[in-house]
């Protein structure tokens, strides 16, 4: 048996994803998206994030937002 959720799984939910720029954060921001979250991607690097965001807009169609942190 296979699961397959529902596209609008996420819907109404607000999701800050860590280490967006880039591997596992960029997947998991990606996943998100489809399932309807508004996302907002959180990295040290800014041309990466804006890139991950134009990604998400072009592909998904979603605008995220994105805010560099360095801790």
């Amino acid at each position: 048996m296979h699961y397959q959720p529902k596209q609008d799984l996420l819907n109404d939910r607000i999701i800050l994803v860590t280490g967006a720029s880039d591997g596992i954060g960029r997947e998991a921001a990606m996943t998100y998206a489809r399932y309807g979250a508004t996302v907002i991607l959180l990295g040290r690097n800014e041309e990466k994030l804006r890139q991950v965001a134009s990604h998400i807009n072009e592909e998904i169609g979603r605008q995220p937002q994105w805010f560099i942190l360095d801790c």
